[in-house]
This record gives C-alpha cells, structure tokens and sequence, in this order.
C-alpha cells in the first residue's frame, strides 16, 4: 500500500475514533461516553530510531474500552530526528488491541502531528553548511509532517508501581515522504489499570 494512503487511513481511522461517540449521542439522549470507558492510567516511554537517529520521550494517557481488549492511548511527545536535523514535538493517538493479561502482546496503530521547532539547516547565507546540503536539507523537508504508524508489541504488568512495564516496535510513514519514514523501539512504564 502507499505510503501517503496509509498515512491517510491512519488518520481516517483516528478522526472515526474521535467522532463516533458524538454520533452516537446524537441518536441517542442517554448516550454516556463515560460509561463505555475505563482509565487505564498514565505512561511514559524512551523511544530510540537508531536507524534514522530518531531519539525522544512519549508521555501518554490510556482508556480501555469497557469489557473489550481495545486500548486507547492520547500521547504526546519531543524528539529529535537525526536524518532532518529538526527537533518535533507531537501529539498523537494510538488505538491497541490488547488482551488484559498479566503478560500481554498488542497490535495497534494511529496518527499523529509533529511540530517541527528547530530545523538545524540555515538559508540565511551566513551558515557554514555547503549550499549544496541546504537545498537538499529544503527539497527533502524538515518542516512539520502528519504521521501514520503501525506498532506491536509486549506488555507485563507488575503488582507493583510502576505497575506496567512495556516494549514495542514502531513503524512511522511521513506525508513529508518516504525518506522521513522510520522504526522505533519504545521502552514504556506507567501505572496501568
């Protein structure tokens, strides 16, 4: 599948996620979102692209749909990446198939945005950096980007705090292009539920 279709059904996805219990409300009066959800706590997680020389943190906040191994996770994160010289910040959401075991593998996806603050490249005239790598730096991006991902991973909660620990794998498709595209390995712990 393309890149930018996927990125688009990601978001498809997520706008679907945020509109349905409005929707619902709308044909129904007693219609109590609440009451379909249960808080599933707080996280945070160190997330690592060696590859692209992506390197941040996530901090996030999850729902668990009541009596359903569905998981929803508002996240936001600042990281780094490397191959743009830019430093983002986001803002995202993850939807997650997951059971509610003691040791539970997972199978999600979502959307995000990523604000692009410091762009490492200068095309003022007075940077050091070849003008050669300036307009490739500009023909390439390193502005603010939408972004799809897809993610699985393993999930162990603990009887403990932090009550959760948790690794994933992620791939990320950039509608700056597939050269923005990259993996990630997150480390998360949390409170859980």
């Amino acid at each position: 599948m393309n890149s930018r279709w996927t990125v688009v059904l990601a978001i498809g996805v997520a706008v679907v996620q945020l509109v349905a219990p409005g929707a619902c409300q709308a044909f129904d009066d007693d219609f109590d979102r609440e009451s379909m959800e249960e808080p599933a706590g707080a996280t945070c997680s160190l997330l690592a692209g060696p590859d692209a020389g992506v390197y941040g943190l996530s901090f996030g906040s999850g729902v668990w749909l009541k009596g359903l191994p569905v998981y929803g996770d508002l996240w936001m994160s600042l990281f780094q990446n490397d191959t743009e010289d830019s430093f983002y910040s986001g803002i995202g959401l993850t939807v997650r198939l997951m059971p509610r075991w003691k040791l539970a593998p997972f199978l999600g996806g979502g959307g995000s945005f990523n604000y692009d603050w410091a762009s490492g490249y200068s095309t003022n005239g007075t940077s050091d950096i070849p003008a050669e790598a300036v307009a490739e730096a500009a023909r390439r991006g390193g502005g603010s980007y939408w972004g799809g991902h897809a993610e699985c991973g393993l999930r162990l909660m603990l009887d403990s705090r932090p009550g959760l620990i948790e690794v994933f794998g992620r791939h990320t498709w950039s509608s700056s292009g597939a050269y923005a595209d990259h993996w990630l390995i997150g480390l998360s712990t949390g409170v859980g539920w």
